[in-house]
C-alpha cells in the first residue's frame, strides 16, 4: 500500500518550485560614507549633504500603473557606519494644499508623507517602514511579505524633522543601525529599499523610485538594491527601560461607599542585541497596562468573543517572527505577568522566536461552532511559544510553531508545521497542520453551567439532565455549548488543518481555501474561536482601471462562496457574497454588497451538540453600503449601512436588522483633532422591536507638537430591549435598559516610544434607568514614567 507522508510533500514541493521569481535586476545604488555631525532639523545645510546619493521619486504606482509623476521629489541618502541618513525634498505647485498636522506616532496616515522601506536581509521576507509627515510626525512599522501583514505596532527610536517652505517641504531622518536587524560583515551590505511619497489631493497618489508591477503580487520582491555600510556594526545595542506606575483606584460598593486602593509598581525592561541577528527582550514585574484606550465595540446578538489588538511593547517587538496562517499566539490572553523573556533571531536562512512568561491568572477562549466564551482559571499560569522558519530559497518557506500553557489542573500544548510556496509572481500556495493536547480542570464547566442573560455571547435557556455517566455537581443546569465543550474528565486531543491557493495579477484575483478544526482541537494561547468546524471557500474578483483624468480610478467586482460543516458533516452555514467597489475622486471609496446565507440557529436540545434535527436552518438576505471620502483638507467621513434578515439568537428566530455606523475625523487646525464614531444596531422580529443598541465614541486631541498631547475621551453605550418580545426568557430575568459612560483625560509626553510620561484620570458611570440617573461607580487617577537608557 502506497502512503504519502507530510515530509514527502514538503520535499517534492521544494524540488518542483525551487526557482526564484524576482523582479528584473537593477543596477545597485551606492550609498556614500560620510563623517562629521549631522543635525536633524530639515535644513540640510551641512556640507555632507552635497555628497549624498540622489535618487528621484518620480513614478506613480497608485492609483495609476507606473506613469511619470507630475510633482518633483528627490531623496538624498548617506551613512556614517552607525546611522543611515535620508532626506526628502518634496516640491509642491501649491504648498497651501499640503496636508500636514501635528499627530501622535503612527497617526499621520492620510497626510502628505515621505518615507523608506528597508529589507536589511534583501530576502523579500519582511521590511522596516519609516515615514514622516511635513511637520516631523513619525510612522514606523514592519511589512511582512509571508503573512501579507502591515503593522505599525513596532516602534523604533529614531530622529526626524520636517519643515514646509514656499516650494513644498523638506523631511530629514536619521535611522540608527542598532535598531535594525542585519548581518554584520566586513564587506558591503546590500539592502533592498523603496523610497516613497504619498501625495493626497483630489486623488491619493503613491509615488516611488521603483516600478511596482501589478502582475507581481510580491511588492518586496521589487525593491531596489543599495550597497554601502561597509563594516557597519550595531554596537552594544542595549536598552534598559525602568518604569514607575502609580495610581489611585476607587470603586463604589453595594452600600454606596467608595473603596480605595493605592497602587505603585516599579518595573524594568531590557532590550539587548546579543548579536546583530539575535535580540533578547526581558521584563521584570512589567507594566503591562496600556494608557491607549481600546476601540469601543458593540457586542450584542453575537455568539463569539471579540478580538482586541495588542498594544504592549514587550509583545510587539519582533512580533512578526511569530506569525503563521493560524493566530496561535494572541498575547492579549496574558494579563498580569511577573516576568517575561523573548528571544528572536535569524541565521542565514533560519529564523526563530521564543518567549516565556507567567500570569497571575489564566484566561482562555472556549471555542465552538455556534459560539465561544472566555473562561478564567484561578492561580498562576505559565505560557511559552516557539516559532522556527526555514527559507529554502526566496520563494519557499517552511516552519513550525509550538505553544504551551499550563496552570494547576490545566494544560494546553499545540504543535504545528507549515509551508508557503510562491509558485510564480502571482501565485501562492500555503499549508499548515496542527495537533493539540489539552487538560481542563474538572470544574471548569461550572462557569457556564448556569449562564445568565447579561449578554448575548452564549446559548442559555431550558434545563436539561447532564449527559450519561457525567456528574454535573448541580441540582439543575442550564446547558449550552460551552458547558459541553468543557465537560472533560481526562486529557483530550485534536487537530487542525489549513491550506489555500491564491492568484493575484493586474486584472484577476482568485483563491480557494479549506480549513478544519476538529472538536478536540484547542489553541488556548491563540485566538481560535471555532472548533468542530470545517470550511471550504472559493472567491475572486475582476479589476478595471481608469486612465488619468477620469473621475474614477478603479472598479472591482468581488464574489465568494463558502460552506461550513461540523465534524459529522452536518451543515452549519452556506453563504454567497457579491460586491462592487469603486475608487473615485476626493479620495473616495464605495462598496455595495449583497449576501445570501443559510445558517443554523441555536440548539433546541442544549444537552447535545448535534446540528441536524436539533437546530433550525434560517435564510438571511442582507444588503450593505459603505462609503468614505475626504471632501476637504483635514476632513474624513465614512458611513456603513446594512439592512436585511438576521437571526435573533436569544429567541432563535429570524428577524430584520438595521445597522448603521459612521465616523467623522476633523482636523480643526494643525494641533486640534476631533473624532466621533457612532454605531447603531436595531433588531425587529414578529412585528415588534427586540432591541436597539447605540455606541458613541468621541475623542478630542490637542497635539502641542510631535512630542506631547492632551486627549479627552467620552464613550457612551446605550442598549434598550423590548422585554415583552423575548419568548424564551422570563422578562424579570432581562435587563430592559443599560447605559454606561466612560471618560478619560490624558496628558502624554513622549520623547521616544520608551521614554514617556503619562498623567491621566478616568471614570465610569452606569445605570439601568434613564440617562439622568447615571451613577459614577469607578474612578482612577494614574501616572506613568519610563526612561530608555541606551548604550
Amino acid at each position: 500500500m502506497f502512503t504519502v507522508k507530510f515530509s514527502h510533500i514538503l520535499t517534492i514541493s521544494a524540488l518542483l518550485f525551487s526557482f526564484p521569481f524576482k523582479a528584473d535586476a537593477q543596477q545597485p545604488s551606492e550609498i556614500p560614507r560620510i563623517s562629521g555631525k549631522i543635525t536633524i532639523d530639515a535644513k540640510l545645510d551641512e556640507k555632507q549633504w552635497r555628497h549624498a546619493k540622489k535618487i528621484l521619486i518620480n513614478n506613480i504606482t497608485r492609483p495609476f500603473d507606473n506613469i511619470p509623476s507630475h510633482v518633483h521629489t528627490e531623496a538624498l541618502l548617506m551613512e556614517d557606519g552607525g546611522t543611515f541618513y535620508i532626506a526628502f525634498i518634496a516640491e509642491d505647485p501649491d504648498p497651501s494644499q499640503i496636508r500636514a498636522f501635528y499627530r501622535d506616532r503612527d497617526k499621520s496616515w492620510g497626510d502628505d508623507i515621505v518615507g523608506i522601506k528597508i529589507d536589511t536581509y534583501n530576502d523579500q521576507r519582511s521590511a522596516y517602514r519609516f515615514l514622516v509627515n511635513p511637520l516631523g510626525s513619525q510612522i514606523d512599522g514592519i511589512e511582512n511579505e509571508i503573512t501579507k501583514n502591515e503593522s505599525d505596532s513596532w516602534d523604533g527610536i529614531w530622529d526626524s524633522a520636517g519643515k514646509i517652505n514656499d516650494k513644498g517641504y523638506i523631511v530629514e531622518m536619521a535611522l540608527p543601525l542598532r535598531m535594525l536587524n542585519f548581518t554584520e560583515k566586513s564587506s558591503l551590505q546590500d539592502w533592498g529599499i523603496e523610497l516613497m511619497r504619498f501625495y493626497p489631493r483630489n486623488e491619493f497618489f503613491r509615488l516611488s523610485n521603483i516600478r511596482l508591477e501589478r502582475d507581481n503580487d510580491c511588492e518586496l520582491c521589487q525593491l531596489h538594491t543599495v550597497e554601502g555600510f561597509t563594516g557597519a556594526k550595531q554596537g552594544d545595542n542595549l536598552t534598559v527601560i525602568p518604569s514607575l506606575v502609580t495610581g489611585i483606584n476607587e470603586d463604589r460598593d453595594d452600600n454606596d461607599d467608595w473603596q480605595r486602593e493605592n497602587n505603585t509598581e516599579a518595573s524594568l525592561d531590557i532590550r539587548w542585541g546579543i548579536t546583530p541577528d539575535w535580540l533578547l527582550n526581558a521584563t521584570i514585574n512589567p507594566d503591562f497596562s496600556t494608557v491607549e484606550t481600546d476601540n469601543a465595540q458593540l457586542n450584542i446578538n453575537n455568539n463569539f468573543a471579540l478580538f482586541t489588538q495588542e498594544k504592549r511593547p514587550f509583545f510587539l517587538d519582533n512580533a512578526d517572527y511569530f506569525d503563521s496562517n493560524y493566530n496561535l499566539i494572541y498575547t492579549r490572553n496574558i494579563n498580569a505577568p511577573n516576568y517575561g523573556a523573548k528571544l528572536t533571531g535569524r541565521e542565514n536562512n533560519h529564523s526563530f522566536g521564543l518567549f516565556i512568561t507567567d500570569d497571575d491568572s489564566t484566561n482562555i477562549l472556549i471555542p465552538g461552532n455556534r459560539g465561544s466564551s472566555i473562561a478564567s482559571i484561578d492561580g498562576e499560569s505559565k505560557a511559552s511559544a516557539f516559532r522556527y522558519r526555514y527559507s529554502f530559497n526566496e520563494d519557499i518557506t517552511m516552519g513550525t510553531v509550538s505553544t504551551i500553557r499550563t496552570a494547576e489542573d490545566y494544560q494546553n500544548i499545540v504543535h504545528s508545521v507549515g509551508t508557503r510556496i510562491r509558485v510564480s509572481t502571482a501565485d501562492v500556495f500555503e499549508f499548515q497542520t496542527l495537533y493539540s493536547t489539552t487538560e481542563y480542570p474538572d470544574d471548569l464547566f461550572e462557569q457556564f453551567c448556569n449562564a445568565d442573560d447579561s449578554d448575548d455571547s452564549s446559548e442559555s435557556n431550558n434545563c436539561h439532565a447532564p449527559p450519561e455517566n457525567i456528574d454535573c455537581g448541580y441540582g439543575h443546569c442550564d446547558y449550552n455549548e460551552q458547558v459541553l465543550r468543557t465537560l472533560k474528565k481526562d486529557k483530550f486531543s485534536g487537530n487542525a488543518f489549513k491550506t489555500s491557493y491564491s492568484h493575484n495579477d493586474q486584472d484577476w484575483y482568485y483563491r480557494v481555501k479549506y480549513d478544519k478544526q476538529n472538536a478536540g482541537f484547542r489553541g488556548d494561547l491563540g485566538f481560535i474561536p471555532n472548533v468542530d468546524y470545517n470550511r471550504f471557500s472559493i472567491g475572486g474578483d475582476r479589476k478595471w482601471y481608469a486612465k488619468p483624468g477620469n473621475w474614477w480610478t478603479k472598479f472591482k467586482i468581488y464574489s465568494d462562496w463558502d460552506i461550513i460543516h461540523n465534524d459529522n458533516n452536518e451543515l452549519i452555514e452556506k453563504e454567497f457574497d457579491i460586491n462592487a467597489q469603486l475608487n473615485s475622486t476626493m479620495n473616495s471609496y464605495f462598496r455595495f454588497s449583497y449576501s445570501n446565507r443559510d445558517l443554523v440557529g441555536l440548539r433546541e436540545d442544549k444537552s447535545i451538540l448535534a446540528i441536524d434535527g436539533n437546530t433550525t436552518l434560517f435564510t438571511e438576505n442582507q444588503f450593505s453600503l459603505f462609503g468614505e471620502f475626504k471632501p476637504m483638507l483635514g476632513l474624513y467621513v465614512n458611513s456603513n449601512f446594512k439592512y436585511g434578515d438576521a437571526i435573533d439568537y436569544r429567541n432563535n428566530r429570524l428577524g430584520r436588522t438595521k445597522q448603521w455606523s459612521s465616523k467623522v475625523s476633523w482636523n480643526v487646525d494643525k494641533h486640534l483633532e476631533l473624532n466621533i464614531k457612532h454605531t447603531f444596531n436595531q433588531l425587529n422580529a414578529e412585528g415588534a422591536n427586540v432591541f436597539n443598541a447605540r455606541l458613541t465614541d468621541f475623542r478630542a486631541t490637542y497635539q502641542f507638537d510631535v512630542l506631547s498631547f492632551i486627549r479627552f475621551s467620552f464613550i457612551y453605550n446605550n442598549t434598550n430591549r423590548n422585554i415583552n418580545n423575548y419568548t424564551y426568557t422570563d422578562p424579570e430575568d432581562i435587563t430592559e435598559s443599560r447605559k454606561n459612560v466612560s471618560t478619560e483625560l490624558l496628558y502624554a509626553y513622549k520623547l521616544n516610544p520608551q521614554t514617556v510620561f503619562y498623567l491621566g484620570y478616568a471614570d465610569r458611570h452606569y445605570t439601568e434607568e434613564s440617562f439622568g440617573d447615571l451613577n459614577q461607580n469607578k474612578r482612577n487617577l494614574f501616572m506613568k514614567f519610563s526612561y530608555a537608557w541606551m548604550k
